[in-house]
Formats: C-alpha cells, structure tokens, sequence
C-alpha cells in the first residue's frame, strides 16, 4: 500500500517538475523574445528617427530627400536587421516647409519558431520630421516721384504754400513744392520751392509718403524674431520707371534710401501708366513659396495716383493693364494712395485733373490685389495706413511650425 503511495506521489512530482519546467521554459522564451522584440522596435525607431532628420537637413537636396533618408536608415542597422526589412516609403514635402514622413516594417527572426508564434514578428513604424524655413519676401517700393508728389499733404499746407509764394513773380499762388527754381530769392535762402516749403514747417506728400514707407520697413522688422526675412528695392515712377535701389536685406540701408528719396527735378510729368508698364517688363515670374531661393514677391505702390504730362498723354487715372499683368504673374500688388489735395483755382488743376478727379481712386483700387488698397487723407492716416499695410503683408506670410 505504502509502495503503491510512494510510486504515485513519485509520478505526480515528476509530472508537476515537467509540465513547471516547460512553463518556466515558455515564460524564460517568451520573456527573451519579447525583450528582442522591444529592442528591435526601439533600434528600427532610432534609424526611422535619424533618417527622417536627413531628409531635411539644408545640405540633403530636395530631388535627394528619399535617396538619403533610406541609406541613412540602412547605415543605422547591422547587416541582419538590414536584411529583415521588409518596407521602406518615404513621403517628403519641399519648399519653405520641407517634412519627411517615413514607414517601414521588418520581419524579425523569432526565437523558438512554433514554440511561440510564427517564424517571424513584424515590426512596423512610422518617423516624421518637419521644418518652417524662415519666410522670405522681396519688397519693391514703387514711389510716385513726380512733381505733384511735391503739393502739401493737407489743405492747411497748401494755403500755406500759396501765401509764401504770392510775391514769386514767375509762381505766384503756387502750391507746388517739387524744385522747381524760386524767382523770389528770400535772402537767397531758399533757391527752389521745396526748400521754401521745408523752411516754413510745411509738410509735402512725398515728405508724408519717406516717413510712412519707413513705418512699414520698421514694422516688417519687427516681424524678423517671429522668421520674416525681407529685401527691399525702391525704384522712382515719374516721367519713366527707375531702379534706384537694387534688392538690399540691409533694413537699414533700405531705411535710409527711402529718407533720402527725391522727387524728379523740376516739373516732372507723372507718366504713371507707361512707368508701370516699363516696371512690369524688367520682372519676371513673382510666383514663388517664401524660401530663400523663392521668395514670395509684392510690390507696393505709393502714389496719388494722377497721371499727367500735358498734351504727352491722356491726363486721368493709371491705366489698369500693367497692374493685371503683374497680378498674373503671382505679384501682390499694395496701393497706397496718399489724397490728391484739392488745387482749385490752379489753372492746370482746374483744367486737367478736376474733370477725371473722382476717378482717381476706383483706378487704384482696380490696381491693388484684394485687401491691399489702402486711402489716405491726411499724414495721420498715411501712417496708420502703412501700418496696416504691414500688418496685412505679415499675416498673410503667418509661419506654420
């Protein structure tokens, strides 16, 4: 009886041993499988991680981006986990914001193949890298240069103008202000009738037009810690279309240029349709996605918008073809129109600009692209106006991070 006890508790030990030994075979297995497993997971990441940096980086070119994110993640494994890759999709975006997205699966070899699971374990894994280059912008200043840029800014100016010169035997009652030759020599201070005006404290439109231009480089520089990276050019619309200042991302420069802009001497017409029309031909595409080697394009016109060059060409408002052209071609085009002060009783505004005066401000409209008209009536609002001007430009070039 003892015996039979004996052999019976021997055969349940030994069957207890052997199911525990298997179990403990099973979990040591499993736990060493499962430890590859996230070791295999965690090295696929690393070189998915990696890779993904690579692709972006400035040196990588973007025809190149998914050529070096696969060699830089095969770099990142030995041969076997090379070998077990079983997928590899690189999806890249290029531009100011380039990104990589990339996925991959590989078969990694099992330890005990039928003891647990298949032959193979897959591992999957996406990695993701993106960046928002600075954003790039090119800002061609097109200022209205011509002779009535040099009337006062407001009516208090000009009735100011017209009681300093009323002695000038040549300019009597003249509200210009734009160099031309004063035949009453005040002293011999003043040789030219800006330098009347300047002497008496009377603002001019264009004197208006330095300041408020500068307002707007000052407000575009202030966007440069949030990644705004502008150049400015400035050219001189008058009798014709002049470069004068060639694309500078020195702000100050430009700042400065801009304070020292002069109006063309003496009576300069103001050809402003053919001067656009000269403007748009030296341009090319304005099409571009604010990287550095593409640059989002504006043009920002300032100008009263009155063309007139005696008998030369129609008086009136600016022709519109040139802006629509320009607008075609993926420039944005600002207006800035500084208020054509009223000169009634001047013969040549009476005769002239008074008949087409209301049609001034439906042309630059016209000109504009959508949301960058800007009027202005008086310095205050000038300035208020560039503001606004760069406040628009800015959040429409808004960074994604």
């Amino acid at each position: 009886m003892w015996g039979t006890r004996l052999k019976t508790e021997r055969g349940t030990i030994a069957l207890s041993f052997a199911l525990s030994a298997t179990a403990l075979l099973l979990v040591g297995v499993g736990s060493i499988q499962l430890a590859m497993i996230s070791s295999g997971k965690a090295k696929y990441q690393s070189a998915a991680d990696t890779a993904a940096l690579a692709a972006i980086a400035p040196t990588t070119e973007d025809a190149k981006m998914a050529e070096v994110a696969e060699k830089t993640f095969l770099a990142n494994l030995n041969s076997n986990e090379r070998a077990a890759v079983a997928s590899f999709n690189v999806t890249t975006e290029t531009g100011r914001v380039r990104s990589a997205l990339i996925s991959y699966t590989a078969n990694q070899a099992s330890m005990a193949p039928g003891l647990i699971g298949g032959a193979y374990t897959p591992i999957t894994g996406t990695a993701r890298a993106r960046k928002a280059d600075y954003r790039y912008v090119d800002v061609d200043l097109w200022l209205d240069g011509s002779a009535s840029m040099g009337v006062a800014a407001d009516e208090a100016g000009r009735d100011k103008l017209r009681l300093l010169s009323k002695n000038d035997p040549e300019h009597k009652n003249c509200a210009f202000a734009c160099h031309i030759e004063t035949k009453l020599k005040e002293s011999n201070l003043y040789s030219t009738s800006e330098q009347r005006a300047h002497a008496n404290g009377v603002k001019l439109r264009h004197d208006i037009m330095k300041e408020s231009v500068q307002i707007l480089i000052d407000e575009l520089y202030d966007a440069y810690p949030r990644g705004l990276r502008a150049r400015y050019g400035v050219a001189r619309m008058a009798a014709s279309w002049e470069r004068q200042l060639s694309f500078t991302s020195d702000m100050q420069k430009a700042r400065d240029f801009v304070g020292t802009f002069q109006l063309k001497p003496g009576w300069s017409s103001s050809r402003l349709t053919p001067a656009l029309q000269t403007g748009k031909n030296t341009l090319s595409s304005g099409a571009g996605d604010g990287s550095q080697a593409k640059p989002e394009k504006f043009i920002i016109i300032v100008t009263d918008g009155m063309q007139f060059d005696w008998n030369a060409i129609t008086p009136g408002p600016v022709g519109s073809s040139a802006c629509q052209e320009l607008k075609a071609r993926g420039f944005r085009v600002g207006v800035v129109q500084l208020k054509y002060v009223r000169l009634d009783g001047d013969g040549a505004f009476d005769y002239w600009v008074k008949p087409v005066y209301d049609q001034i401000t439906p042309a630059l409209q016209a000109c504009a692209s959508a949301g960058y008209y800007f009027h202005a009536d008086n310095p205050d609002e000038v300035r208020a106006a560039f503001r606004q001007l760069a406040k628009t430009l800015e959040e429409s070039l808004r960074l994604t991070e």
